[in-house]
């Protein structure tokens, strides 16, 4: 006999928990989420958890900016710690970008979004050990820094499970059944089946691989990111801000001690295809050495820190590389997925988006930048993660 939910929620990261506690907490009572491993198994574990508040569209800035919100009040709003870090964010921007930057701000002070944009010589007060070559201008997000992806997703699973979620980890979807256009419910490897009028995609980087079951094909390349930990040298001083080199092509994150994370920001992502099932794996010493010269090139302090070692990451990419939050062509049948290394910064407001859309078929941020059919009406797509900051 077939067990029923009013909601299947397909992935135990952090956009499929925050989706579960909202929905929840709107009234829905019957809710399932299923996990093939465990919580956080696949990209919001090995997610570097920065969190920045510069996007190219007002909706996606006023979703980073109330997840922002939710994790710097994450005990009181939902219960334990998102070891959220306001260590600040410094953008480095090259001169054909900074003209859009300067527009951008209008929006980003009407919103509430607190920043300004410095000169390289302005930029050395929030932190003299950069080096600003090639950098036209910088802009400084004084909230941002970054956040436990892992801590945020458990978080949001206890909350939920306090509002009756059934959270079943190491249980492996292996149909979805559908009748004419319409869902059923799941099918598991156990055997066993649950009936639900809605189920919801929130695989991650297993997302497409999902679609399928529902006979849903999505425009996502799973593309690979490596990452790459540094310890600081003895002599490197405090912790630094979060460091984005649109300009050189790198990023820097602190990490707990006195580590270091960095990777690339010029690579494209989705050139590198990669098979989910590699992600954690290892990287070569070729890919090592290059990130580890553009990261002392954009702080030549970190250039004697000590290569710890490196892990392939990876993000799902859309053409525009925004997310895809949207019911499908199915009915019932609801994808939160191709976030584009976007995922763990945006997943509070995805969830509260997602539950508002699927409980009531409104939602109270403009979702129509997100929607899956803006990939077959002619509009154009941004062509790299750069292009997530600023619009063309």
């Amino acid at each position: 006999m077939a067990q029923t939910a009013d909601v299947v929620i397909i992935g135990g990261g952090v956009t499929g928990t925050s989706l579960a506690y909202h929905l929840a907490d709107r009234g829905v009572k019957n809710i399932v989420v299923v996990e093939k491993k465990f919580l956080a198994a696949g990209g919001t574990g090995h997610s570097v958890g920065i969190i920045r508040q510069l996007y190219p569209t007002r909706e996606a800035r006023q979703m980073v900016l109330r997840s922002l919100r939710v994790f710097q009040h994450f005990r009181e709003l939902i219960g334990g710690e998102s070891g959220y870090v306001g260590c600040g964010a410094l953008i480095g921007i090259s001169k054909v970008m900074l003209p859009t930057l300067r527009r951008s701000m209008e929006t980003q002070a009407e919103l509430g979004i607190r920043a300004e944009v410095l000169t390289p010589e302005e930029a050395h007060r929030i932190e003299p050990r950069i080096d600003p070559e090639g950098v036209a201008g910088l802009l400084y997000e004084p909230e941002s820094g970054y956040g436990d992806p892992t801590g945020v997703t458990l978080g949001y699973a206890r909350a939920a499970r306090d509002r009756g979620v059934r959270i079943e980890q190491g249980v492996e979807v292996t149909a979805i059944r559908v009748a004419g256009s319409r869902v059923l419910g799941v099918d598991l490897a156990s055997g066993e089946s649950v009936d639900a009028p809605v189920i919801v995609n929130a695989a991650g980087l297993w997302a497409c691989f999902v679609a399928r079951f529902a006979h849903v094909e999505l425009p996502i390349v799973v593309g690979r990111h490596p990452v790459f930990v540094v310890r600081r040298p003895p002599d490197f001083g405090a912790a630094h801000p979060v460091y984005l080199d649109l300009a050189g092509g790198t990023y820097v994150k602190p990490e707990l001690g006195d580590l270091t994370l960095t990777g690339s920001l010029t690579e494209d992502e989705a050139r590198h295809p990669m098979d989910p099932e590699r992600l954690g794996g290892g990287v070569s010493f070729e890919e090592a050495a290059l990130a580890l010269e553009r990261t002392s090139r954009a702080v030549p302090s970190l250039a004697s820190g000590a290569y710890q070692r490196g892990y392939a990451g990876a993000f799902d990419i859309t053409p525009d590389w925004m997310p895809i939050l949207d019911e499908s062509p199915v009915k019932g049948f609801y994808v939160a997925a191709g976030f584009s290394g976007h995922g763990f910064k945006l997943a509070p407001a995805v969830g509260e988006m997602m539950a508002e859309l699927i409980t009531s078929g409104r939602t109270t941020i403009n979702r129509a930048p997100f929607r899956l059919d803006r990939f077959t009406e002619g509009r154009p797509a941004r062509s790299s993660f750069v292009s997530s900051y600023l619009a063309p």
